[in-house]
């Protein structure tokens, strides 16, 4: 085996050896004892509760393409071999702070319409992908992926989106995700995969309501959930998967 690129963004098919995600230090020590080396990014024009999240400054689009907040010091993703392209600047307030939250497969991308960079979804459309439209523009943060077409989500646009298309969408109820004292957060935010089969949660689900139903929805798709640390789910901005060993 050797280490490369995800060909699908979110959908390792080997074991994750470099992940994005936000700095938070119990969830960054937690994934180097799963042997992933974790990057960490920063824009202090974001509010501070979402300065740290990665799914609000990267969008990894595949293989060696990756578009970034155009502050961010991508240093790191250079010399990790990524082909960085630069998105608009983000701004303070919805909707310009989502311009790269967009929730990426290997046939399709989930956006709003009215927030995603322009630039990105030029890309997507010239590299084949269609997209899927929803209202949320908080896409990324609101789409856990289980598998590649598997997803989880709290919000109903994007049920709505996806239910009547090849995805198999489960509806969960919001509220139980901690983002600040001010706004609960999504599981989007709070999941990325450590392999095909293997799905990392930032705290234990019995701090969820639907607990039941989505490990019922994960073990119906071959995946199992490991709980990266104690206490309540915390939404981080997702761990973001880059690259893999196969």
């Amino acid at each position: 085996m050797k280490e490369n690129f995800l060909r699908i963004p979110n959908s390792p098919e080997g074991k994750v050896s470099l992940a994005a995600a936000g700095n938070y230090p119990k969830i960054i020590d937690a994934l180097e004892n799963e042997g992933i080396k974790t990057l960490s990014f920063r824009n202090k024009i974001l509010s501070e509760e979402v300065s740290r999240h990665s799914d609000m400054l990267l969008c990894h689009t595949g293989g060696e393409y990756i578009f970034c907040e155009p502050k961010l010091n991508t240093d790191i993703l250079t010399k990790e071999g990524f082909t960085v392209n630069f998105s608009e600047e983000l701004g303070e307030e919805y909707p310009f702070d989502v311009k790269l939250n967009t929730a990426v497969t290997e046939d399709h991308f989930i956006c709003n319409k009215k927030s995603i960079d322009k630039a990105l979804f030029d890309f997507f459309i010239v590299s084949g992908k269609k997209p899927i439209f929803t209202n949320q523009g908080y896409t990324k943060c609101s789409v856990c992926f289980v598998t590649e077409n598997a997803v989880i989500t709290e919000d109903n646009s994007i049920y709505e989106a996806l239910k009547d298309t090849s995805f198999d969408v489960l509806l969960i109820s919001k509220g139980d995700i901690y983002l600040s004292d001010k706004h609960c957060g999504f599981l989007g935010g709070s999941t990325g995969k450590l392999d095909k089969n293997t799905l990392a949660v930032t705290g234990e689900l019995k701090y969820h309501r639907d607990r039941d139903i989505i490990l019922r929805f994960c073990e119906k798709h071959e995946v199992e959930i490991k709980e990266l640390i104690k206490g309540r789910i915390t939404d981080i901005g997702g761990i973001l998967p880059l690259k893999e060993m196969r």
